[in-house]
């Protein structure tokens, strides 16, 4: 496990990566990292993949998370 320390900045919280953490996600500075939480609670760090595929993907998924929602919103 990497332990990553959380600081106070002007605009708010920001989480400090170490150089093994740089490496493992190819982390360089001033570029956006995305998270997702899952229902189980478990916490996915990453690089942002914005291509058509992963924009299409995060889509179904929030369609099938929301769907009994959706579905009562219709009736």
């Amino acid at each position: 496990m990497i332990v990553l320390k959380i600081e106070e900045t002007e605009k708010g919280l920001a989480i400090v990566l170490t150089s093994e953490a740089q490496e493992l996600l190819g982390a360089t500075a001033g570029q956006d990292l995305g998270f997702e939480i899952s229902e189980e609670g478990q916490l996915t760090i990453g690089r942002l993949d914005m291509s058509f595929e992963a924009r299409r993907a995060r889509g179904r998924a929030f369609l099938k998370r929301y769907d009994k929602t959706f579905q009562s919103l219709a009736k």
